[in-house]
C-alpha cells in the first residue's frame, strides 16, 4: 500500500465518523468554538500544545469508539454481554478524556475579565453578533443532522428555488 493511499483510509474513517456519529461533530463544533475564542487569550506555546493535545485525545478516541462499536456490531447482532462491556469502556474511554479537557480548558481559559471582553465585543455590532448567532445555528444544524444530510437539505433547496425562478 502506499504511503499516499494511507491517508485516503485514514480520511475515509474520519468522515465516516463526522457523518455518522453525532458525538463526534459535537467535539468538532467544541473544538472550533474554542480554537476560535482561544485566539483572544493570548496563551504561551505550551499553553496552547496542551490544549490542542487535549482536543486531539478527546477526536481520537471518538474514532476509536466509533471502530470498536462497528466491530462489536459486526461480531453479533444480538445483545452479548461482552459487547455490551467493550462498547462502554470504549464510550468511558471518551467520556474520561472529555472531562479531563474541559478541566484543562477551564484551567487555562478561566479569565472572567477576557470572557467578558469576548463577550462585549461580539455584543457590541450587530454584524458581529449576527455572525455568532449565525455560526451557531449553523453548527446547531450539523450535530443534529449532520454534514450529508445539510448538504442534501441545501441541494434540494437550491434546486427548488432554481425552479421557482424558471417559472417565474
Amino acid at each position: 500500500m502506499s504511503f499516499l493511499r494511507g491517508f485516503k483510509f485514514a480520511f475515509r474513517g474520519i468522515i465516516y465518523a463526522v457523518n455518522h456519529e453525532r458525538n463526534m461533530r459535537i467535539h468538532i463544533v467544541i473544538a472550533a468554538y474554542l480554537l476560535y475564542f482561544v485566539s483572544y487569550y493570548g496563551l504561551s506555546p505550551a499553553e496552547m500544545s496542551v490544549l490542542l493535545a487535549v482536543i486531539a485525545l478527546v477526536i481520537c478516541l471518538e474514532l476509536i469508539n466509533t471502530a470498536v462499536e462497528r466491530a462489536c456490531d459486526l461480531y453479533s447482532e444480538k445483545y452479548d454481554r461482552l459487547i455490551e462491556i467493550a462498547k462502554d469502556v470504549a464510550a468511558g474511554a471518551v467520556l474520561v478524556a472529555a472531562m479531563f479537557a474541559v478541566g484543562v480548558a477551564g484551567f487555562l481559559l478561566w479569565r472572567p475579565d477576557t470572557i467578558w471582553s469576548i463577550i462585549l465585543f461580539h455584543c457590541s455590532s450587530p454584524e458581529r453578533f449576527t455572525l455568532l448567532v449565525l455560526t451557531a445555528v449553523i453548527a446547531i444544524l450539523f450535530i443534529i443532522i449532520g454534514p450529508k444530510r445539510m448538504i442534501e437539505n441545501a441541494g434540494s433547496w437550491f434546486s427548488k428555488r432554481k425552479k421557482t425562478k424558471d417559472n417565474d
